[in-house]
């Protein structure tokens, strides 16, 4: 029996393995291919870094170097995209995990006539592709005048059903009428019980909601295209895109480096969030 466990054990462990192999080594492989050149690129890819690190670092802020004139020209700003992107990622999941957490609490803890047909249309707006939004974004960015500008990006994005349906579901689980009761019985308004008491309840939730927000905020690339026209406010990924160019003749090495780079956040959000991933789909979805 004893051995039985052991072999088990062992099988689940290869697979375990197996997988964590399969997510980790394309990480490995595009920072290898951020050290070495285009030409050994496109030899094809290897498990052994190149030499060519420094280069493609000078190569994406500085832009390549001309053969003739020994200059360097049409590199990219990866600090300012770095700066844009986060600005707009951070204030983007911060106003949205708060106004889907109130949201969420008011569809949870009340009822109030037309709280089902509500709570439907939103399930409706879940089904729709973003894409088709876009063209109705763009005109009203345009109309209000915020197109070109952060705010284009970050207004609509606070508006997120996906996060909203997930804690509607985990408000219900953790946070208990009774407990709203006898706030309100002690004087609390309705802003402070959800302040006071709502949001320190549902703060795993968020978090777990907060990480996928942030990750499709970061990498964000169609909406950003059409909503900004100026190039000091482009994020890192339209600044990567530009190296896909003929103006670049496609620097692989300099590409790959600009994506290692850009998956640093992802990964420090991660680091910091992801206690909370499995709790908190764990306790939304199930009804205790």
């Amino acid at each position: 029996m004893r051995s039985g466990v052991i072999v088990s054990r062992v099988v689940l462990y290869l697979v375990l393995l197996t997988f964590a192999a399969i997510c980790i080594v394309p990480f490995y492989i595009m920072l290898v291919q951020s050290t070495r050149t285009n030409e050994e690129i496109n030899y094809g890819p290897t498990m052994i870094p190149g030499t060519a690190l420094v280069d493609n670092w000078m190569n994406l802020i500085y832009g390549e170097l001309d053969p003739v004139t020994g200059l360097r020209g049409g590199g990219i700003a990866i600090p300012r995209g770095f700066l844009n992107s986060l600005i707009i990622a951070v204030s983007a999941t911060a106003l949205a995990a708060y106004v889907s957490g109130l949201t969420a609490y008011g569809f949870a803890l009340y009822r109030f006539r037309g709280s089902t047909l509500l709570f439907g249309l939103l399930l409706g707006v879940i089904m729709l592709p973003p894409t088709i939004m876009l063209v109705g974004t763009f005109k009203l960015m345009i109309a209000i005048g915020l197109y070109g500008t952060r705010w284009s990006l970050i207004l609509p994005a606070i508006a997120s059903p996906y996060m909203v349906f997930f804690l509607r579901q985990y408000t219900s689980t953790v946070v208990h009428k009774s407990l709203v009761e006898a706030a309100r019985i002690d004087g609390a308004g309705e802003f402070q019980i959800f302040n006071k008491i709502g949001l320190p309840l549902i703060v795993p939730g968020i978090a777990t909601m907060s990480i996928f927000s942030f990750l499709a905020n970061w990498n964000n690339y169609l909406v950003p295209l059409a909503l900004l026209n100026k190039a000091s406010k482009y994020t890192l990924p339209l600044m990567i895109q530009q190296l896909n160019t003929t103006t670049y003749q496609r620097d692989f090495g300099a590409m790959y480096l600009g994506i290692a780079l850009s998956v640093i956040p992802i990964i420090i959000a991660f680091a910091f969030l992801s206690r909370y991933l499995i709790s908190g789909i764990a306790f939304g979805a199930v009804k205790g």
